[in-house]
């Protein structure tokens, strides 16, 4: 019966996971596509390819606004792996080791009601609002810890709107209301069909996946065009796998063994032995396949041994997996030492309460004590094991904001020296020569401007009135799509409307006319705004 069971939702997970990398597979190279078509011929712009779960940085330091960044990023992934790790733990472990036992069934309905009512809605409060905080850290690293700009609603609002920065921090933000409305009506609706309890759990990993399909198709695996695919799938499936292990061990510590702490040292010790044995394999799955993917992904990013020392990446890298063993010996003592005296010490207990021996009571507290002691020691283990796997995570985060080491640092023009408070001009001609462009940009700082164009004709050198102009800005420095703004006629040869700069850095510039023969005539322009 329980292997049936085991079957039916291991089938369940297939139909969930199967199609969710299909999709990335068929997602992945039409948003490669779209990143090029977006940024011309910039595919990755100054910051290596800026990317939402983690700014690179190629200098290694965590000053303030890459701290304030790499804290949210461990926000968000620790958020997702333990959210994902609690369906899991519902589906293949308390639901499965709850048939048929009363009092299993009794800490199975305690433990869920605790993540529906005290963890579950917090958890994704937190994870919406540190997603946020992701983009609001993403524009502070590219504007040089300059808050204001950080807070900005239209820069936000851009950088939200546009490229892949924009796409995937929307599918994040969408994926994260419907879990939070989800876990609203668990929270509120007590009373609910058997039919509608058996579906939310697969319903919330479905959602769970989604994000971490999310995270990773924004990670640092998401700028380099040549191994997106293989890189990316790599980086959603090492997510899942966490969430198997260190988003168990999450759950095992902060819903399940405050609920067993109530009950009596029998129900505790039986408790444990079978809810571990439904757990085991969960956790051994995550640990050979994290120990699978994560070499590796190291093999796609390094280029070399030495990169694990000479480079901050390499260094997180060689304290995750330096972590990682510590989780492995950590597990197999609890799993196959302890756990296994610990059933063997209560079949003797039972074997003592059932029995007719001399001093039977004597024989029952010596055991109920022994019992007590080895419970002790392994939900000790159990309560402090999960600190390792938050620290894995957050080597994680560091990785992301240091993946920028891993390429050599490249020398930056020097920024021409303007004056904030004056206007830009210049003058160009389109690329096929049929008109001249003057532009001016008053006052070229960051927030609103008027751009002003005259058109000269060229084979007239008069201006002229009987065209159509529109002007294009691109921020080179951070990937915030193309805004485009139609420019009005004064009669006299003008065009002029006024624009948002959203931030200082670096622009690009693209003035298109239409002629009245329908022909477009483009010319471009490369700016410098100051804050």
């Amino acid at each position: 019966m329980e292997s049936r069971l085991l079957l039916r939702r291991f089938r369940r997970l297939c139909m969930i996971a199967l199609p969710l990398a299909l999709f990335m597979a068929f997602l992945l190279p039409l948003t490669a596509s779209a990143d090029a078509i977006l940024m011309g011929s910039h595919p990755l712009n100054v910051l290596g390819g800026a990317n939402l779960t983690g700014l690179r940085t190629n200098s290694g330091q965590l000053d303030g606004p890459t701290f304030f960044g790499f804290v949210m990023i461990t926000l968000v992934e620790l958020g997702a792996i333990f959210w994902v790790g609690a369906q899991f733990w519902l589906m293949f472990v308390l639901q499965l080791a709850s048939k048929g036992n009363a009092t299993q069934e009794a800490i199975h309905r305690q433990t869920q009601e605790r993540f529906e009512r005290r963890w579950s809605l917090p958890v994704l409060l937190v994870l919406l609002v540190a997603n946020v905080g992701v983009l609001v850290g993403q524009v502070l690293i590219a504007s040089g810890g300059q808050w204001l700009q950080a807070f900005s609603p239209p820069i936000l609002l851009s950088l939200a709107s546009n490229g892949r920065v924009g796409t995937y921090w929307t599918v994040r933000e969408f994926v994260l209301v419907l879990a939070i409305l989800l876990a609203l009506f668990m929270l509120f609706v007590k009373k609910r069909p058997p039919l509608i309890n058996s579906i939310l759990p697969s319903v919330n990993l479905l959602l769970g996946s989604l994000l971490c399909i999310a995270i990773a198709m924004s990670s640092h695996a998401a700028v380099n065009a040549d191994i997106l695919i293989e890189a990316v799938l790599i980086d959603w499936f090492h997510l899942i796998v966490a969430s198997l292990w260190v988003g168990g061990m999450l759950y095992i510590a902060t819903i399940y063994l405050p609920v067993l702490q109530k009950k009596s040292i029998v129900e505790r010790v039986q408790s444990l032995v079978t809810l571990l044995a439904y757990s085991a394999p969960l956790a051994v799955t995550g640990i050979i396949l994290m120990s699978i993917t994560g070499p590796f992904s190291a093999t796609i990013y390094l280029s070399s041994w030495e990169q694990l020392f000479s480079t901050a990446y390499g260094r997180a890298l060689s304290v995750k997996i330096a972590l990682v063993g510590v989780l492995l010996i950590s597990s197999g003592i609890h799993f196959f030492f302890l756990r296994q005296r610990l059933a063997k010490e209560y079949k003797k207990y039972m074997y003592a309460l059932e029995g007719v021996t001399f001093k039977q009571e004597q024989q029952i507290k010596l055991r109920e004590g022994r019992m007590t002691k080895r419970v002790d020691r392994l939900t000790t283990i159990l309560r402090w094991e999960p600190l390792a796997g938050i620290a894995i995570v957050a080597c994680v985060g560091l990785m992301n904001v240091f993946a920028g080491t891993l390429t050599p640092i490249t020398t930056q023009q020097q920024q021409p020296a303007t004056n904030a408070s004056s206007a830009y001009n210049t003058t160009v001609q389109t690329a096929d020569h049929a008109y001249t462009v003057k532009l001016n940009i008053n006052p070229n700082r960051f927030g609103s401007n008027l751009f002003t164009v005259t058109v000269i004709a060229t084979s007239t050198g008069q201006p002229t009135t009987n065209v159509g102009v529109v002007v294009y800005t691109q921020m080179l420095d951070m990937d915030m799509g193309t805004d485009n703004v139609t420019l009005l006629p004064d009669g006299k040869g003008h065009f002029s409307a006024t624009a948002v700069l959203s931030m200082s850095g670096n622009w690009a510039v693209r003035v298109q006319i239409r002629s009245p023969d329908h022909i477009f005539h483009e010319a471009s322009i490369k700016i410098f705004t100051q804050f």
